[in-house]
């Protein structure tokens, strides 16, 4: 009897939803009579809403708006809001700042303090707020599931906070037993396990005719035409410059990135706008990630990325 006939049915289910000001998908696979995908699908779905009611900074009762609001007060987090601060501080090391979760304070100079769902819903910020805050300052006490926030500083989750989602989702998605999963939330995926069919998990990049298709592992794609507003006569959008505080202005208009995690994929995409497309596809290089840059004079790659184009 051949391979092919040899391979397990799945049972699978798909989901999508409306989370973290975005649209969501999950996936779930599964052996007949193992899970319940449907009921898995759904438990996953809420935990997207635990994760967004706990991390979004427009929500006054989240646990990242209450750090905000108490700088220099060591705070009890949960632990889903322990890991993401944990995150974000790595994420700014591993980029050498490229990826910055401290810029909330220029975002909302810059005109971005209302959700664009929702115009009730608005990021305060206390007195003394600087653009940029200070990462390396940041006090994450793991043994006391504690954090403390410097003086002027802020955290914003942004993408990062969608690409970790995904992959703690999908970390619990298989934990519980099932044979695959993937979680996307706005163009921030994680895969991992089989497929619905065939051996990779198929991905559409945004804005190009590229489908990729991995095996496991995180994808992310930042574009600077998307969350675009006019503030005062100017055009911006919500991709800063660590170094400017201004939108970015570069000859990079999007990036993705295929990483082990979709956390760490959406925090690289970061190092194109911050370092333009030369020298971030020789950080990628140098990472072992694969990646495309849409810029002004077209598309550029990695030298791996045909390797998941399928």
């Amino acid at each position: 009897m051949g391979a092919d006939t040899d391979v397990e049915p799945l049972c699978v289910a798909r989901t999508r939803t409306h989370v973290m000001s975005c649209e969501a998908t999950v996936v779930v696979t599964a052996s007949p009579n193992s899970i319940d995908v449907e009921r898995v699908a759904e438990q996953a779905v809420r935990r997207l809403g635990e994760l967004e009611q706990r991390w979004s900074r427009f929500l006054p009762t989240s646990e990242v708006s209450e750090l905000n609001a108490s700088p220099g007060t060591l705070r009890q987090v949960s632990p889903d809001t322990l890991r993401l601060v944990e995150a974000l501080v790595q994420a700014w090391h591993a980029t050498d700042g490229a990826f910055d979760p401290t810029l909330l304070g220029a975002l909302v100079h810059l005109g971005y303090g209302v959700s664009r769902e929702r115009s009730d819903l608005t990021t305060s910020l206390t007195p003394g707020t600087n653009l940029r805050g200070r990462p390396a300052s940041i006090l994450v006490r793991a043994a006391d599931r504690a954090v403390m926030l410097p003086a002027g500083t802020t955290l914003d989750a942004g993408g990062l906070g969608k690409g970790l989602a995904a992959d703690m989702i999908v970390d619990e998605i298989i934990a519980g037993g099932a044979a695959g999963a993937l979680v996307e939330i706005g163009g921030d995926l994680r895969a991992s396990g089989r497929p619905p069919a065939g051996d990779a998990w198929p991905i559409s990049v945004p804005d190009t005719d590229d489908v990729i298709e991995i095996a496991h592992g995180g994808v992310a794609t930042s574009t600077s035409r998307l969350r675009t507003w006019t503030n005062e006569g100017t055009t911006h959008h919500h991709l800063v410059d660590p170094s400017t505080l201004q939108s970015t202005t570069g000859e990079v208009e999007a990036c993705t990135v295929i990483a082990g995690t979709g956390a760490w994929a959406e925090a690289f995409t970061k190092v194109a706008f911050a370092h333009g497309a030369a020298r971030a596809l020789a950080i990628y290089e140098s990472h072992h990630f694969a990646a495309s840059i849409t810029t002004s004079d077209g598309i550029v790659a990695t030298s791996n990325w045909k390797e998941y184009q399928r």
